[in-house]
């Protein structure tokens, strides 16, 4: 059964110590992740790809059914964060996971604070975060919204079907997956401009073969993480 906060997320769909990624690893503020609360933790995108965050909360469940089991699995994997003029922790990747996290009724994780603006103003903080690749301000459309709209919670993230095709097609092995923050929208920007959202919603299985085929070709040689036609 979907505890109450999964259910919400449903809804939308309507159908110790860890590594960082290699582009966040060497902006290291504090040497020791902290526990904090998941509900004050702040996105800095719009939206996630229901489909993988329902995915991440029942692997998350299977393996952590004790509170031991818990406190293990998170100590693992810190969310990296920044801190914010407000005094804030902007997440800057894990936004699958942190939600999964939430739908899974686990009150707090363990922050791994990367960085610490608190000294800026709300404008040069968000100027500066989008310069360095730690935000992405676009809407579950594509259409770029201005930073002040991004959510202030967890559950407020929208769901994008393109982001969960991108998803896919990386769980699939048409593409790698690389350590930079929101590589994967660049990929969901791509199938958004050679899938129809009809084809998604009405033929999934027949978007996600098409999406696989478009990750394999010369259109997709730009993007992070690219492989190629197998031999």
């Amino acid at each position: 059964m979907l505890s109450d906060r999964a259910a919400i997320a449903a809804e939308s769909l309507a159908p110790g110590r860890g590594r960082l990624p290699p582009a966040l690893a060497s902006l290291e503020a504090d040497s020791k992740p902290i526990r904090v609360s998941i509900e004050t933790l702040r996105p800095t995108q719009m939206a996630v790809g229901m489909r993988a965050v329902t995915y991440k909360r029942r692997k998350f469940e299977n393996r952590a059914s004790k509170p031991r089991d818990i406190d293990r699995v998170l100590s693992r994997r810190p969310i990296p964060a920044v801190r914010a003029p407000s005094g804030e922790l902007f997440i800057v990747d894990n936004h699958h996971f942190a939600l999964a996290l939430w739908q899974a009724e686990v009150e707090a994780a363990y922050a791994h604070v990367i960085a610490d603006k608190s000294h800026m103003s709300t404008s040069a903080f968000f100027r500066q975060m989008e310069a360095a690749g730690f935000l992405y301000p676009f809407d579950e459309e594509g259409n770029r919204v201005r930073p002040e709209r991004l959510p202030n919670w967890l559950h407020a993230l929208r769901h994008d079907p393109y982001r969960d095709l991108a998803w896919e097609v990386r769980e699939a092995g048409a593409f790698t997956k690389v350590g930079v923050p929101y590589s994967e929208f660049r990929w969901a920007t791509f199938f958004r401009g050679h899938i129809p959202m009809r084809v998604i919603r009405g033929d999934h299985e027949g978007a996600v073969r098409k999406a696989l085929k478009l990750a394999r070709s010369r259109d997709a040689a730009d993007l992070p993480g690219f492989i190629g036609a197998r031999n």
